[in-house]
């Protein structure tokens, strides 16, 4: 993996959580795409994606998890983030992501959220 950007998982029964560390940009969002795309091939519609390290996000990257989103929903799952700065929560809440996207302060709150599906 490149050294500004990594991908950590961990599972909470049938949950996938991907804790995102450092930039997701043009060059590195196609991986986060590319985990997403094989856990949904093994079966997984449940996702949270951990922002608490991450220092920036760009547009390519916004679109992509978006198009997941959808995809996701498709199979009668969701994806769900937690803990975005406020830097990284403002540019959500400016293109609008934030209305289609469920956010949460931690990890618990996100897990309980699906006990509501």
């Amino acid at each position: 993996m490149d050294t500004n950007f990594d991908i950590i998982e961990t599972r909470n029964g049938d949950i996938v959580i991907m804790k995102v560390e450092g930039e997701l940009d043009a060059l590195v969002a196609p991986k986060l795409k590319d985990k997403i795309a094989k856990e949904m091939e093994n079966g997984t519609k449940y996702f949270i994606i951990d922002f608490e390290d991450l220092v920036h996000i760009n547009s390519l990257a916004m679109g992509i998890l978006r198009g997941k989103l959808k995809l996701v929903k498709d199979m009668g799952g969701d994806i769900k983030l937690i803990k975005l700065s406020e830097h990284i929560k403002s540019i959500f809440e400016m293109i609008g992501l934030d209305e289609i996207f469920e956010i949460f302060e931690s990890e618990e709150e996100a897990v309980k959220s699906f006990d509501k599906i």
